[in-house]
């Protein structure tokens, strides 16, 4: 072994141009590996920093929003003796809720929340003070709104209600940092609050840490378990953070993946190369006693040189580079990065996979050069007449047809995502199989169409590249696994962009929006409200009501649409439909969104005497039509008895309400999806009939740009002047800049991993080239001893290099394309797509890829002695 050890070491070093450029390819691979492994580590902890610092350093808040239930000492003790919970802190809430017994006297008062002056605790958002500290007994902390209002400071004294009992003067012991959210909220020691207020011992939620946030769905489900009444609060917002950059991760762990197996091919055509160099010399070593697995550790010793040096040199530049680029990362994330952060037990492990991987690629060359006949390596020097196995292109073709019959089976019969993703799979694999094969056909083809313009060359080139059949089938791979995730990737990402960009046009479809974020049995924000939000100057406002949950009465079956995905309830023994029924100011929507009424008119004075206006789509769905009339009942009236839904007393029919279609519109702009089956009438008729008359959500855009810092301020005073705490405003700019962002950071990472895959092909197709033309030198110093020039020698290597690379390049458009559709078809995609601006871009790039590798080979070629290569 050491012998054979010691030779290795003697072979790569008389090959040092090779070697260099295997160990600087193969190099390449591992600099990422590892560099994106401590920009990733590094970013997912500034991130992880930058969200416990924006939402609290906690995971779970379960309990209850009534002041009538609590969490029982038993029940805190099971969540407590949960495996992932590492530590809980109670609240306490007195007066949550409507149906407490001293909801006239708390009315007014902003929401009493009690709890405990511990690290756990002072991870809430509540507890973050601007000045002060938090509460003691006969404390209070206070929000900024309300010190502001009334003047108050550290020491201040106040006077609240704590009904049953007296009320009580507190001192004001801190004040919260300014936040839109927390202008109803004051903070009482918990212990003091529950003896004051006669609940001593009860707990209203309980804040949980977990000892891993990602283990959040086992025990949110261990919890509705526990009790399905619960409510939870899983900090759904800090997660969606969290996987913003989370979904960054397995884009850059599957790009890793792919430069790691194209180092492999690289480490594989570089070892074919040294096999097929030292065809004699492994072949006197048989003939002087070395048996065939003494070869194959020849080849293997080779192989462990040549990743540990890549493996080292990677791991220093991978920590170098990535230092480097900390500014450009930052600026792509979007993510502040104090310093950076190297996990080294993980580092180690991901470099040991990818030593891994390059050290199983090397018994292939290893196995074949075990095979070598002796005698064969003395007849000829080079692989002239390699053949593959033929059961291979056949498996592939069978793979390949089977694949694209099984897909489009799918698509008209069975419409199985599941399918897809098979289908995408097989695929895969016929191109494994199937890319000698499919190289030496695209080869052929090749040549035939530049014969025109290329004549002798092309047919000379392309059988040099057949000839070479076994390191063009490496290098072509390379170039083809770049091409298919470039394709693949980029289009996958496109689509999901634009998907996502039209669900937040349609979620949002003028430029902000507040949300009074309430539940359907709570009142949304006052009328008045939203008159004063429409008199910002500034711009255009459209009022979304409260909507009431209703049941249809008189569905008639056979109207309904065949194979619609429409549920039905069974009320009373008949099936009926369940629908939102919404009052809609049509003035205001039509004065910002066109509102198109295909059917019928939308007359005001009929919507105030029960007419409705349907969608195109309820319409065709539920059979609806003009002047049809609809009989609708309140759930509130209904209730589940015997194993369906039915009245709640005799008195409920009388309750039913009459309501004629006045209108068919094609859809609501406020609604997402085309699928809107809510009906529509006026507020007037709502307010009279359902008794509502509240705002669910006030949607505006900015018609002065030149105001928009004093529109954002004014909203900002009228939402903090609203009792609700739980008002949200969104943005849909800044929705969609975080979109782009997203895509930004995946599509650079893919652009770059594809860029270092296509380097790593480049200096294979050098290597091999180098090789390859150096064996073949006495052919090339024959064909200018029978007069041809030297530029036609160059011109033959650099044709040769340019149908490995645009072989590799047409392969991967076509297999990228297949595997695209099957996978837009796994994600419901409506039409087939052909990426063409991706298609051209490679159709450039891969022959001048060739040019590039060959140019140098070939010049040294063409400058050789003719004399001493003749005769050699």
């Amino acid at each position: 072994m050491r012998m054979m050890f010691s030779l290795a070491k003697k072979v790569l070093k008389s090959r040092k141009g090779r070697t260099i450029l295997s160990i600087g390819g193969i190099a390449i691979g591992f600099t990422l590996l590892v560099s994106s492994h401590i920009l990733m580590s590094t970013l997912e902890k500034a991130n992880e920093d930058i969200v416990k610092q924006k939402y609290g350093n906690y995971d779970i808040i379960v309990g209850y929003q009534t002041s009538n239930k609590f969490l029982s000492q038993n029940k805190i003790q099971k969540i407590n003796e949960m495996k992932d919970v590492q530590a809980t802190t109670p609240f306490l809430y007195p007066y949550i809720g409507k149906d407490h017994n001293y909801k006239s006297e708390m009315e007014i008062q902003p929401m009493y929340v009690g709890l405990r002056n511990n690290s756990l605790a002072k991870e809430h958002q509540f507890t973050k003070l601007s000045s002060g500290q938090l509460p003691r007994a006969n404390e209070v902390v206070v929000p900024y709104s309300l010190a502001k209002s009334k003047n108050l400071k550290i020491g201040s004294k106040l006077t609240f209600p704590f009904p049953p009992n007296k009320d009580q003067t507190v001192r004001v012991s801190g004040i919260m940092q300014k936040d839109k959210h927390l202008y109803s909220i004051v903070i009482f020691s918990y212990d003091w609050l529950s003896k004051v207020t006669s609940q001593e011992g009860h707990t209203t939620t309980l804040m949980i840490k977990l000892q891993d946030w990602t283990k959040k769905k086992e025990v949110f489900q261990n919890l509705k378990e526990m009790d399905p009444k619960f409510f939870i609060d899983s900090q759904s917002r800090m997660d969606k953070e969290r996987e913003q950059l989370g979904g960054l991760k397995p884009v850059v762990q599957g790009l890793d993946i792919a430069v790691l197996i194209g180092s492999a091919l690289l480490l594989v055509s570089t070892l074919q190369m040294s096999v097929q160099e030292k065809k004699k010399e492994l072949a006197t070593l048989r003939l002087l006693g070395a048996r065939r697995n003494q070869i194959s550790w020849l080849v293997i010793f080779e192989s462990i040189i040549l990743f540990t040096l890549s493996a080292i040199i990677g791991l220093l530049l991978g920590i170098g580079i990535s230092f480097v680029l900390k500014d450009l990362i930052i600026k792509i994330s979007g993510i502040s990065v104090k310093s950076m952060h190297i996990d080294w037990i993980s580092l180690i492990y991901t470099v040991g996979i990818g030593v891994f991987i390059t050290m199983i690629a090397s018994i292939i060359p290893a196995v074949l050069a075990s095979k070598l006949s002796p005698i064969q390596a003395y007849q000829q020097s080079f692989d002239t007449n390699h053949k593959g196995k033929s059961i291979f292109p056949i498996i592939s073709m069978v793979l390949l047809l089977g694949s694209l019959l099984l897909s489009m089976y799918n698509y008209i019969k069975l419409h199985d995502t599941n399918l897809y993703i098979i289908s995408a799979f097989i695929v895969f694999i016929s191109m494994v199989l199937g890319v000698s094969f499919f190289l030496k056909g695209t080869v052929r083809i090749l040549s035939f169409i530049v014969k025109p313009l290329l004549k002798q060359y092309s047919l000379l080139a392309g059988r040099n590249a057949i000839r070479q059949m076994r390191r063009s089938t490496q290098i072509a791979g390379v170039i083809m696994l770049g091409v298919v995730i470039s394709i693949v990737g980029i289009s996958v990402l496109s689509i999901i962009r634009d998907t996502t960009e039209k669900t937040i046009m349609d979620q949002y479809p003028l430029d902000h929006v507040i949300d009074s974020n309430s539940s359907y049995d709570e009142p949304g924000l006052p009328l008045t409200f939203y008159n004063q939000v429409g008199s910002i100057k500034g711009i255009k406002s459209v009022p979304v009501y409260k909507e009431a949950l209703v049941f249809t009465q008189n569905l008639n079956q056979s109207e309904i649409k065949k194979n619609s995905d429409v549920m039905f309830y069974n009320i009373n023994g008949r099936n009926e439909f369940m629908a939102a029924l919404l009052g809609v100011d049509f003035d205001k929507l039509d004065d910002v969104l066109s509102v198109e009424a295909i059917k019928g008119s939308i007359d005001h004075d009929k919507l105030d005497n029960g007419g409705v206006v349907l969608t195109e789509y309820a319409a065709k769905t539920l059979g609806y039509k003009l002047g049809d009339t609809i009989k609708l009942i309140n759930d509130n009236q209904l209730s589940f008895k015997k194993g369906s839904l039915q009245y709640i007393n005799e008195n409920s029919a009388e309750k039913i309400v009459n309501l004629k279609v006045t209108a068919i519109i094609k859809d609501y702009p406020m609604e997402e999806g085309p699928k809107d089956m809510g009906i529509y009438t006026s507020p007037k008729f709502m307010k009279e009939n359902f008794n509502t008359n509240s705002i669910s959500e006030v949607h505006y855009k900015v018609t002065d740009s030149s105001l928009k810092d004093d529109i954002q301020e004014e909203v900002e005073v009228l939402v903090g002047n609203q009792s609700s705490s739980k008002i949200i405003v969104y943005d849909r700019q800044a929705e969609l800049q975080t979109l782009y962002n997203q895509f930004n950071q995946r599509v650079t990472i893919l652009l770059a991993s594809v860029a270092l895959i296509c380097l790593l092909a480049m200096i294979g197709l050098m290597n091999s080239m180098a090789s390859s033309l150096r064996e073949r030198s006495r052919e090339f110093a024959t064909i200018r001893a029978l007069g041809s020039k030297t530029n036609n020698v160059v011109r033959l290597a650099l044709v040769e290099g340019v149908m490995i690379t645009s072989s590799g390049g047409i392969l991967g458009i076509i297999f990228g394309s297949i595997l695209l559709n099957q996978l837009l078809l796994a994600l419901d995609a409506k039409s087939m797509v052909f990426p063409w601006q991706i298609t051209l871009v490679y159709l450039v790039i891969a022959p001048l890829m060739g040019v590039l590798a060959t140019i140098f080979p070939a010049i040294y070629l063409a400058k050789k002695n003719i004399l001493r290569d003749l005769s050699s």
